[in-house]
């Protein structure tokens, strides 16, 4: 996988940091898409729909080719790939958006050897290679068509379709940019200090991350190592001891020990970034 660096369209749009939902939740009562759509997503990829209270989302409308391409270049830069972002053309149909994400396809070098059976049997106005794209889309659960074997290829992609369908991308991205890594250890003591070490080895990479807790009964896991356009997210996931647990209170460190291997990464410097919690730190560069 590669990073194609060409002309990403930049777009700011300002809107209320305090969004409030209750205008969406109204929108959605009775809609097909009721209990799909993520609401931060969806507020945080597609701003101009979350304005003024998601004034301009009307879930069964149809979507711009522009405000799709603008929403799929901002969730593809989170990843590290700048894809172009200019529209082409007015309409935007979904057989539009299929040969869109084939363009998307080639720009990040993403090669599928595989032919995957498509299971619609409306796709005569798609060229070959648009239909051999719908299949792995398909496959990847990304595109699901219609109910039974129909795709609708000629009919106008809707602003709750275009959600769901990025949505689905994103946990594909997540998958594929996902890094292998082994705990080593998990130590807990009760002298030692907030920090993270990074050891540089020959073939692997080990990082060491200390974090201070109030009392014991804590637990501290990596659920999963993301390769992100900042650099490679360590995510961490923290529990608090039982509300029923009857802990000291005493200032207590759990040190947890990661090995990876290089052939996960690509070329140094490696950047490792902690989230998921109270950050100890932003970044680390080794």
């Amino acid at each position: 996988m590669k990073k194609v660096s060409i002309i990403l369209l930049i777009f700011v749009l300002v809107f209320s940091s305090s969004i409030a939902y209750g205008d969406m939740e109204g929108k959605l009562h009775n809609h097909w898409s009721n209990g799909m759509i993520d609401k931060s997503f969806l507020a945080y990829y597609f701003p101009y729909l979350a304005r003024n209270n998601f004034e301009a989302f009307n879930p069964s409308e149809s979507i711009s080719g522009h405000d799709f391409r603008l929403s799929t270049a901002s969730l593809l830069s989170s990843y590290g790939y700048e894809v172009s972002a200019v529209n082409e053309g007015t309409g935007f149909l979904r057989r539009d958006m299929i040969h869109y994400f084939g363009q998307i396809v080639d720009e990040l070098g993403l090669e599928f050897d595989d032919i995957y059976v498509v299971p619609f049997n409306d796709t005569s106005t798609m060229g070959p290679s648009s239909i051999r794209l719908l299949g792995v889309l398909n496959e990847l659960g990304i595109v699901k068509g219609d109910s039974g074997s129909q795709f609708s290829p000629d009919r106008e992609l809707s602003k709750a379709e275009a959600v769901i369908i990025l949505q689905r991308v994103k946990g594909v991205l997540e998958n594929l940019n996902n890094i292998s890594f082994e705990v080593l250890g998990v130590v807990q003591s009760f002298d030692n200090q907030e920090e993270i070490v990074v050891t540089n080895d020959k073939d692997k990479v080990l990082i060491t991350i200390t974090k201070q807790f109030p009392t014991p009964g804590y637990s501290m896991d990596i659920t999963n190592i993301v390769r992100s356009k900042e650099g490679y997210k360590i995510i961490v996931d923290i529990k608090s001891p039982d509300p029923d647990m009857n802990v000291i209170q005493v200032i207590t460190y759990q040190t947890i020990t990661i090995e990876i291997s290089k052939d996960q990464l690509d070329d140094p410097p490696y950047n490792f970034i902690l989230d998921g919690y109270n950050k100890i730190a932003d970044k680390v560069n080794i």
